[in-house]
Order: C-alpha cells, then sequence, then structure tokens
C-alpha cells in the first residue's frame, strides 16, 4: 500500500497518516478521526477510509 496515497482530500491525509495515528495508539475509526480529522470536511471519504482503517487494524 502506498503510504503517500491521499485518502481524503479535504484534509490532506494520507495512508501513512492513518497509520501513524493507529502507531500512536488510535484503535477505531473514530479514535484516528479524532487524532487527524480525517473525514471531518465533506465526509465524501469516510466509507473507503473506515474500511481501510478495519484493514489497518487488522479487524
Amino acid at each position: 500500500m502506498d503510504n503517500d496515497k491521499v485518502v481524503c482530500d479535504c484534509i490532506n491525509v494520507t495512508v501513512k497518516d492513518l497509520k501513524d495515528a493507529i502507531e500512536n495508539g488510535a484503535k477505531s475509526f473514530e479514535e484516528v478521526q479524532a487524532a487527524i480529522n480525517v473525514s471531518a470536511g465533506c465526509g465524501a471519504c469516510e466509507d473507503s477510509v473506515r474500511v481501510l482503517v478495519d484493514e489497518l487494524l487488522g479487524k
């Protein structure tokens, strides 16, 4: 998975940003969102980011 891939255009969040939030203790989409504001703009990416966060968490 490309760490530089942007997964949230509004906030310019990358896959690496998601991984970093998880490495820093986030254990759910909501915790990742609280840490880095992903999907806090228009919300269009929320479904795909939720799936990706679950994948990164091994769910």
